[in-house]
This record gives C-alpha cells, sequence and structure tokens, in this order.
C-alpha cells in the first residue's frame, strides 16, 4: 500500500515511538539487573553452591515471564504502530499513561519473585499487566473506531477482529489474580502461559479489501 505523506507522521509518530521503544528497552534492562549474583565464598561445596544458585531460580521463572509478557506488549504496540496515519493527543496521552506501568513491571516481578507465596506481591504484579493491558485496548479502541486514525484501506472487519484478541488481555489477567486466592502458583502459571499463548495465537495482521476478498474467496 502506497500511503501520501502525512503532515503530521513524521514528528508525532517517531518521537512517540522513540519513547516507546525507550521505555520498553530499559524495562527489559532493569529485569536483568534484578538478578542478583550469587557469591561462592572460596572452599564451599558444590552442593552448597547448588543451593545458592537455586534461591535465584523464582528471580529466574519472574525473569522469563515478565521479559515475555513486555515482548507481547511491544509485538502488539509495534503492529498498531504501522496501520495509523498518526498519533492525536488523547493517543499520546494514553500511550504515556501505558508506558507509566510497563516501567513498574520491574519492580512487580522483583516484589513477586521474592515474594511468591504472598497473594498481595502476586496482586500488584497482575493488576500492574492488567491496567497496561486495559490502557492498551482503550488506546486500540480509540486509534480504530473512536478518532479513525488507521489507515482507510484496514478493513472494519479486521479492526474488529483484532479488538477481540487485545481484550483477552485484561481479562485473562484479572483472571489471575483472582486465581491467586486460591494458589499463588496457579497465578504464576497464567502469567507465563498468557505471553505464550499470544505467540500462538494469530497476529495482529490487518487485511485491506482486496486481501479480505481474496480470504474469502479462498475460503
Amino acid at each position: 500500500m502506497s500511503h501520501p505523506h502525512h503532515a503530521f507522521l513524521p514528528g508525532a509518530s517517531r518521537r512517540l515511538e522513540a519513547l516507546s521503544d525507550g521505555v520498553f528497552a530499559i524495562a527489559c534492562t532493569l529485569l536483568v539487573l534484578e538478578i542478583h549474583i550469587p557469591h561462592f565464598k572460596s572452599g564451599i561445596s558444590l552442593s552448597e553452591q547448588w543451593d545458592q544458585f537455586g534461591e535465584l531460580i523464582p528471580s529466574l521463572i519472574a525473569f522469563a515471564f515478565s521479559f515475555l509478557n513486555i515482548l507481547v506488549f511491544w509485538t502488539n504496540h509495534d503492529a498498531i504502530g504501522k496501520v495509523v496515519t498518526r498519533f492525536d493527543t488523547k493517543t499520546t496521552y494514553l500511550n504515556i499513561f501505558f508506558l507509566l506501568f510497563i516501567s513498574l513491571v520491574p519492580f512487580t516481578t522483583a516484589l513477586i519473585a521474592r515474594n511468591i507465596n504472598s497473594f498481595l506481591a502476586n496482586a500488584c504484579y497482575g493488576l500492574v499487566l492488567c491496567i497496561a493491558s486495559a490502557i492498551a485496548t482503550w488506546m486500540y479502541h480509540h486509534l480504530a473506531f473512536k478518532a479513525k486514525l488507521f489507515f482507510p484501506e484496514v478493513t472494519m472487519a479486521s479492526r474488529k477482529r483484532v479488538l477481540r484478541q487485545v481484550i483477552s488481555g485484561p481479562i485473562l489477567f484479572i483472571i489471575a489474580v483472582a486465581s491467586g486466592l486460591i494458589s499463588n502458583y496457579i497465578s504464576i502459571a497464567i502469567y507465563a502461559l498468557t505471553p505464550i499463548s499470544f505467540m500462538f495465537l494469530p497476529q495482529l495482521d490487518f487485511d485491506t479489501k482486496e486481501e479480505e476478498v481474496k480470504k474469502e474467496h479462498h475460503e
């Protein structure tokens, strides 16, 4: 698709995307810094070294699923950014609040890693992801349906299909937080499986009218 040059596109979108990419990158880096390197004292046995290393397992697991969750957020953010003509002021503010909660992920990751049996730590982690996901859904709905800032070639059917995918995020995180009332390990399993499931779901690919017609004929 070729699109006419938009007067707002070079400045507005690039600065917002640069800010977003920077926050995502810093959040991922801070996740690693929260994993504290064990200090093996001279003369301790191999089994003692393994015991000390084993204390890192909660941090490593929390790092892994937090990194994947941030990865999914970034991938979806990038996919949506490719089909908008520009970002308006409301989108800018929504994006900033979205990034606020993304920047909290390293803190809540460390909190849950060090307090794996705490419902409060579990709930804090899930609520941060839930709010970030809810703001992302609001931002998408605004761009796709309210402000109509998507390229006109993107069909309404594909916009609605993607909305159904996006809205499942906050729902899953709410379920994860509530599951902590039964067992924190159920919540952790949902936090870990949610980004993996999104990777195997159909990606946020938007169809043009021509592509939609081809799919209908193929079916």
